[in-house]
């Protein structure tokens, strides 16, 4: 999915499991590598996610815009949208 901001912006995003809110996450929105095959990544910005257990999880993140985007948290808390 596309969203709105330029690479190197970073958000505070809300963060849902199942539906379930999780929290707060800041992070930091990077230009992809080539093999990554999508218009954007992230960079969760300190080591939240792995308090909360997301490393390889598919989560829900919303902008504070209200873009609600899938995505997979990878180790080093590096975020990919899920391509559908």
């Amino acid at each position: 999915m596309h969203i709105q901001y330029g690479f190197g912006s970073v958000h505070q995003v809300k963060v849902y499991d199942q539906g379930h809110f999780l929290g707060f996450l800041s992070l930091t929105v990077e230009q992809p590598k080539p093999q990554e095959n999508v218009d954007w990544v992230g960079q969760i910005r300190g080591s939240d996610y792995l308090v909360w257990g997301l490393n390889h999880k598919k989560v829900r993140l919303e902008f504070p815009q209200g873009e609600n985007v899938d995505v997979v948290v990878r180790s080093g808390g590096r975020v990919v949208p899920v391509n559908y």
